[in-house]
């Protein structure tokens, strides 16, 4: 990396991914800006143009990105950093609201033995006896997590101390890979059709056996009612892909519509899930919903991505008057 500007420009990014969301325009603003005259300032006065040697010289005087971000902060004794502290929280909390859901499914359905009191097999019992079980035991995940941080602050800290700060190889996310998109159509496509025609089956291979035309029977209450809305979702998808395809880059207004494709087929694959069967065969409508499943995570795992991304881009603070 050359350019004096992209390596100020990585070293901001740097230093506000390390602190909440509310803070990261302004600072990231101001820090660049900041920067940027300091550089300046140094090219003026040794007489020669800003370069990449003097751009690093600069943020290593500066400090570390976490260390600088820590700046913005209120000091004091922490067991987390500050930095990590959102992070750290949301896998804490994840991991036991998971850890609970999936014991209390376990607590309510699972069959009592006959030979228990009747109080543990009521609603009341059931809950009192989770709760001391599973319930307290989950909080294992948190301590566990942090004693982890501690470990690993311990065996790094001398480590984070020498290494001076290095600027990441950065590329531009906006931009995208044609023939990945023209696949990705191609794929798309191919999908919708096969599922269009799927329900007619029986009309154009007819020849098939007849228990794998029974396996792929829909169920008439989801065709008439719920597979209908995925087609203007389909065609959505298609028109944004396109126009992202001319362009060869995402933009704030795709990126927008992508988000709520996302958000459109988030809905509709839940409301798929919940409301009935999709096929009529037992055993392919358990094997639709497994794969429904996946796709929901692929979804929602996409939807999270296009979020930060859309407001990843640094931007001037508002000034009211």
């Amino acid at each position: 990396m050359d350019d004096p500007k992209a390596i100020i420009e990585t070293y901001v990014r740097d230093v506000v991914r390390h602190l909440p969301r509310r803070q990261r325009h302004d600072v990231g603003f101001e820090l660049r800006s900041l920067l940027n005259e300091d550089l300046d300032g140094r090219a003026a006065d040794s007489g020669r143009p800003a370069d990449a040697a003097m751009a690093l010289e600069l943020l290593t005087a500066f400090g570390r990105p976490q260390e600088v971000a820590d700046r913005y902060r209120p000091a004091g004794f922490t067991v987390i950093r500050p930095a990590d502290a959102p992070r750290f929280a949301w896998i804490a909390l994840g991991g036991l609201v998971l850890q609970w859901a999936v014991t209390l499914i376990d607590a309510f359905t699972s069959p009592v033995a006959t030979d228990e009191w009747v109080y543990a097999a009521s609603w009341w019992g059931r809950l009192t006896t989770w709760w001391l079980s599973w319930g307290l035991g989950a909080f294992w995940w948190p301590g566990f997590l942090i004693t982890f941080t501690l470990v690993s602050a311990a065996l790094g800290r001398h480590r984070r101390e020498a290494e001076p700060w290095a600027p990441r190889r950065t590329f531009d996310r906006d931009h995208v890979n044609r023939p990945a998109i023209v696949l990705g159509l191609a794929f798309g496509a191919a999908g919708a059709t096969l599922m269009i025609a799927l329900p007619w089956l029986a009309v154009w291979a007819p020849g098939l056996p007849q228990p794998v035309l029974d396996a792929f029977t829909f169920d008439p209450r989801f065709l008439r009612e719920r597979a209908i809305w995925a087609l203007p979702l389909w065609a959505a998808g298609f028109a944004v892909n396109t126009i992202v395809l001319i362009a060869g880059r995402w933009e704030r207004r795709t990126r927008l519509a992508g988000l709520a494709l996302g958000v459109g087929w988030l809905v509709v694959l839940v409301w798929w899930l919940v409301t009935g069967r999709i096929f009529v065969d037992e055993a392919a409508d358990e094997a639709a919903t497994f794969g429904l499943l996946l796709v929901l995570v692929f979804v929602i795992v996409d939807i999270v991505v296009t979020a930060r991304r859309t407001s990843a881009a640094i931007r001037p603070p508002m000034v009211r008057a």
